[in-house]
């Protein structure tokens, strides 16, 4: 049978080819004469057509008096009437609008012109001229409604990227898609900007819902470059700088020093520290911490890559080595990156197409303590007193100890010393496809891939008695090992189809997706000092006690399964409507709420399209709003199952006969009930082009409602498990509005540009499931006290403190500081202290009156970014393809 239907339709396809008039044949080219290879040609209200080859050539069976339609991404449509003709030859013009404005809307591309949805696309060029180590950070400031947060000084360290505010209480990071595959932020910062050919944010339900559970956080679409058609070319870039500390704390000088402590001594009516010097004395020793420890560290990146391109396939080939110094001890903190990719496309023929993106990448980096109040090298430096020498020969390490400062501190080159970390991992990512299109209108792709990920840590810590009070009497040697990998198997057609003025493109595709995340560590203590003298001899097994050493591991498989569909249409490129539609399963949930749907739908008009649309300057007007939904899954595999724990604490036997055994119990508590975290996000966008188009202005607001957010809640089961079970609690509104605008101008051979975006962020709590009616953050160790806080009417988390209204002048400001029985609300405040509010009115001030004293999520961001020549990497993409 299957026989039978492909030969009916070879030879009805025969008949219709026979009912064809004439062949038309002819040549496309740019401005220059330069041929354009891939150019449509559809003969119009028909569903016939054809491209261009290589070399711009084309030929069509088409009846004499048909209408044919030129199009090409960059270039003005050109429609031409046959007139019975056999040759016509097509010159096509630049359409700089619509080239800038190429977006990626999930398993397809289209003009920005016609794309109903929220999309935004970083300038590449200006990512690639920052040289920063990491593409992350170079997104700062580049798209309205991303924001960008380093929370770390570590070389290589990656940032927090947000799309539209933070909304889950749990994992707020977007997915990332590299050519396809699916991805983490960290596969972002990995990347070369140099290999970099386009990346574009998809922030609205109407972009994102397609990748359902992964695009509840917004996604980022990356695409690496190609090899381009001519001849091979080989080019180097390479970029060096200096950073240092933008700035330090300023520090007392020893002078000063011994002065204030001498004040503080006085005025406490107490005896000054044995041996601290008397006020008025000049001492001998006069460190500035800050400056001992800040240094300058370089950041280089080197790139050299070789691309090729034929009429039958391209060849994109490069490596890049990324180096960065950190500015505190560069010998201890450093990170270094070799990546080398390799892209490549092949036309088997005409109608069959496969290739492949790979990119193998090593990293080697080292980090010292950070962002805490204790155990850093800056929290030391802080603390540390001006009369204490960095150097002491005649100390442990060689560095010399103060006497003056708490026992948690210690001189800061001790603990640069007594910290020793170093990772190493590797990576393979890349995919490959096939790509098969038995009709103009109709492709069928399917698309493999992996990730393979692997990193060994190794520590060392030396044993220790650097003070009386700070010590380590064993040395301690360990080795931790984590690995995961992902594959994705994805198989979709694209249907693309003009009837007349109605433009169609439709996708169905499914989605395969299985991760497994593996990870073993162990350590020994105790070690021989030939162990301590020689790293060589660290994981040797020279540890004499069997008790010092320890091991252990985990391993844990995800799988997801999906299908979706998306309907892109316009009607003229004046009514713009898209439909979207995932399933999504996840094996992180139980099989009651394992699925679950994630529709979408926008709508556009472009009002400059109307024939009776006329208003003075303004070349393009587009009006959109989109409605839609995504999902989260992010609990981790087996949480909604009590999992099981094995220990060898447990012990059987007398005082003098002890025996340990291994005993299994379970480790948390179950929730079967545990449901998928849901976002519904609405958009409503204006963009207009004004002035010849040398002013573009677009315009957003957006609301997005997260449901059920997934979080670790409850107290801890008395039986059952240490740790209480994954629930669905609250909910959290973000709304905000979004802006961006662009002003080019050419004068003489001079072209510029400037680009100022902007974004607002309203994030609050809608609602908090449970008693208490509120959920505690962060608890803060040094007050025993949860410093932020989720509670219905606040921001997410945000910080609680006291409320303070001034400072204390005088001691009568004290005294009258009083309650309504008279009572002093601060007894032990002195003046120049800080005057607390009594929030609740109680009469008493306590962690009572703790209260919103601000939140980490900025109102307002911001960026500005100048250009030299914004058509320069437009003009380039048009004389490249």
């Amino acid at each position: 049978m299957k026989h039978i239907l492909t030969l009916f339709l070879l030879v009805l396809y025969s008949f219709l080819s026979i009912a064809q008039d004439r062949t038309v044949s002819g040549t496309v080219t740019d401005e220059n004469g330069e041929p354009l290879p891939g150019v449509n040609i559809m003969i119009v209200g028909t569903s016939s057509g054809t491209t261009t080859d290589f070399d711009g050539n084309y030929k069509l069976s088409v009846n004499e008096n048909a209408e044919l339609k030129y199009s090409f991404i960059g270039y003005k449509t050109i429609t031409e009437n046959v007139n019975g003709r056999s040759t016509i030859d097509i010159q096509m013009v630049s359409d700089f609008e619509s080239l800038s404005e190429v977006v990626v809307v999930g398993y397809g591309s289209q003009k920005k012109s016609v794309a109903s949805a929220a999309i935004a696309t970083a300038d590449v060029e200006a990512m690639e001229k920052l040289s920063v180590p990491n593409v992350g950070r170079s997104l700062q400031g580049l798209v309205n409604g991303v924001s960008v947060s380093g929370v770390s000084g570590q070389p290589g360290n990656n940032p927090t990227i947000l799309i539209r505010g933070v909304g889950s209480n749990s994992n707020n990071r977007p997915l990332v898609v590299i050519d396809g595959l699916q991805t983490q932020v960290e596969n972002l910062n990995a990347l070369s900007p140099s290999d970099i050919e386009s990346i574009q944010v998809l922030k609205d339900a109407a972009s994102t819902a397609i990748y359902g559970t992964r695009g509840a956080n917004g996604v980022i679409v990356v695409k690496t470059k190609s090899g381009k058609p001519g001849q091979m070319t080989l080019n180097y870039n390479g970029s060096y700088f200096i950073q240092s500390a933008w700035k330090t704390p300023q520090m007392l000088n020893a002078e000063q020093y011994v002065d204030i402590i001498n004040e503080k001594y006085e005025n406490g009516n107490t005896n000054l520290p044995l041996g601290f010097p008397d006020r008025g004395t000049t001492p001998a020793i006069d460190t500035d911490w800050m400056d001992r420890l800040f240094t300058d560290g370089g950041i280089q990146n080197h790139n050299i890559s070789l691309s090729k391109g034929t009429e039958n396939g391209h060849l994109f080939a490069s490596m890049t080595y990324t180096g960065q110094e950190g500015i505190i001890a560069p010998e201890k903190s450093y990170f270094d990156r070799l990546t080398v990719r390799l892209n490549s496309e092949t036309e088997v023929t005409d109608f069959i197409k496969f290739g492949q993106n790979l990119a193998v990448t090593a990293t080697r980096s080292s980090a010292i303590p950070e962002n805490n109040e204790f155990g850093t090298p800056i929290a030391d430096a802080i603390v540390y007193d001006p009369l204490t020498p960095v150097f002491d020969n005649n100390a442990q390490f060689g560095f010399a100890q103060s006497p003056y400062v708490q026992k948690e501190y210690i001189n800061p080159f001790s603990r640069i010393f007594i910290n020793n970390s170093e990772t190493a991992s590797e990576q393979i990512f890349g995919n490959a496809f096939l790509e098969i299109k038995p009709v103009s209108w109709l492709k069928l792709k399917t698309d493999l891939g992996v990730n393979r990920y692997s990193q060994i840590v190794d520590n060392y810590a030396p044993a220790y008695q650097l003070t009386p009070a700070f010590f380590n009497d064993n040395s301690l040697v360990g080795n931790q090992s984590y690995s995961n990998f992902r594959w994705q198997w994805e198989n979709y057609a694209t249907v693309t189809k003009d009837f007349g003025l109605h433009n169609v493109e439709a996708v169905l595709g499914s989605t395969a997706i299985r991760f497994t995340e593996k990870s073993f560590g162990a350590s020994g203590q105790n070690l021989p000092i030939e162990a301590v003298e020689n790293e060589n001899l660290r994981y040797v097994n020279l540890t004499p006690d069997s008790s010092r050493r320890s091991y252990g591991g985990a391993s844990a498989p995800r799988i997801n399964s999906s299908i979706f569909f998306r309907t892109l249409y316009n009607y003229d490129e004046k009514y713009l409507a898209t439909v979207s539609f995932r399933r999504d399963g996840s094996s992180n949930f139980g099989s009651e709420y394992r699925f679950v749907i994630f529709p979408s739908f926008s709508a556009g008009w472009v009002a400059s399209n109307e024939s009776f649309f006329n208003i003075p300057k303004v070349d393009f007007a587009k009006l959109r709003v989109s409605y839609g939904s995504n999902g989260s899954d992010n609990i981790g595999a087996f949480n909604y199952t009590s999992l099981i724990t094995f220990n060898s604490t447990y012990q059987f036997g007398d005082a003098s006969n002890q025996t340990i055994y291994y005993g299994a119990a379970p480790a948390s508590l179950s929730n079967p009930f545990v449901r998928w975290e849901e976002s519904k996000q609405l958009d409503i966008g204006l963009e207009t082009k004004l002035f010849d188009n040398q002013v573009s202005f677009e315009l957003d607001y957006y609301k997005k409602i997260t449901d059920g957010l997934l979080i670790v809640n409850g107290a801890t089961p008395i039986i059952g498990g240490n740790n209480p079970a994954f629930t669905n609690v609250g909910q959290i509104e973000n709304s905000g509005f979004e802006f961006k605008i662009d002003y080019f101008k050419q004068v003489g051979e001079v072209e510029f540009g400037v680009t100022f975006n902007g974004s607002t962020l309203n994030n609050i709590v809608t609602r908090v499931d449970g008693n208490e009616g509120f959920l505690n953050g962060y608890n803060w160790p040094v007050r025993n006290a949860f410093i932020s806080r989720m509670e219905v009417g606040e921001p997410l988390f945000y910080f609680r403190g006291y409320q303070a209204d001034g400072i204390f002048k005088d001691q009568a400001e004290v005294f009258s500081h009083i309650n309504s029985e008279g009572d002093l609300l601060q007894p032990n405040a002195k003046p120049g202290d800080l005057r607390y509010e009594d929030v609740n009115g109680d009469g008493d001030i306590n962690l009572d009156d703790w209260t919103n004293i601000g939140d980490p999520w900025a109102d307002f961001t911001f960026g500005l970014n100048l250009t030299e020549d914004p058509y320069k990497y437009i003009k380039q993409s048009k004389e490249d393809e």
